[in-house]
């Protein structure tokens, strides 16, 4: 008899206990550590981007958790060794009007930094370095070479009175270049020399050559440097100095168009 009241009192108690478990099933967690994928369209270098303009910079950005506002953009003018903060927390949509600064870059970038809810982030930086600077004159026009003496080659062109926009402006000076064949590529016209006005003489040309071939740029001198690099250039007039060169020389100003 007691060990049958034993037995049931275990019995009850165990049904007790059963009767007191309960268990549920939450929905599953999804832990996301995949950065977004982002890719920066413009500028991801060579471009030349005017001081006073208002640009885009555009990017694409994806993730499954992506935050609607969580792009930040910079821009450097030191290849990327220092960053000024353009805008934080914008809108993932894929581009942003942004006003050229006032400051000229041969080595400028720009970079993005995307989050999403999980705290995941992706950055990049432009691919290669691009220019700002400031709007160049238009090209001069009407280019003309006259012989007439048989000796001498005139060369003149019309006056430039304003940039590629069409305002006003005055270059501070014609760059004249030369060329023995019809070349139009950089590395094929040299430097021949600098005119305030709209004519210069290449003197003694006519006797010893049967053809030459003129380019005349406008230039602003916007930073007060061109004259250092062109009187180096006068100073060693054995040497030939093609427009290419003369560009790089010249990266501290804008050289304007030419004809």
């Amino acid at each position: 008899m007691k060990t049958a009241m034993l037995l049931c009192i275990l019995f009850m108690f165990g049904s007790g206990l059963l009767a007191l478990t309960g268990y549920g099933t939450t929905a599953p967690v999804i832990n996301d550590t995949v950065d977004p994928t982002l890719s920066i369209t413009a500028p991801n270098g060579g471009e030349v981007w005017y001081i006073g303009d208002t640009r885009d910079i555009t990017w694409n950005a994806s993730d499954t958790n992506i935050l609607s506002n969580s792009v930040n953009l910079w821009y450097s003018l030191n290849g990327g060794t220092d960053y000024t903060n353009i805008i934080e927390n914008t809108n993932n949509d894929g581009i942003h009007p942004w006003a050229v600064p006032s400051v000229q870059s041969y080595n400028a970038r720009v970079r993005i930094k995307v989050s999403d809810s999980f705290g995941n982030y992706s950055q990049k930086a432009s691919a290669s370095p691009f220019s700002i600077t400031y709007v160049p004159p238009l090209p001069p026009d009407g280019v003309a070479v006259n012989t007439s003496n048989g000796i001498d080659a005139v060369i003149t062109w019309q006056p430039v009175t304003q940039n590629i926009y069409h305002s006003p402006l005055t270059p501070d000076g014609y760059i004249v270049l030369y060329n023995e064949t019809p070349y139009e590529d950089d590395q094929y016209y040299y430097f021949l020399g600098r005119s305030y006005t709209t004519t210069y003489t290449h003197q003694d040309v006519a006797e010893f050559r049967d053809q030459m071939f003129y380019k005349v740029l406008a230039y602003k001198n916007y930073r007060g440097d061109v004259d250092n690099v062109i009187q180096a250039a006068l100073a060693n007039p054995d040497a030939k100095i093609s427009l290419a060169e003369l560009k790089a020389a010249l990266r501290s100003y804008t050289v304007g168009g030419d004809k």
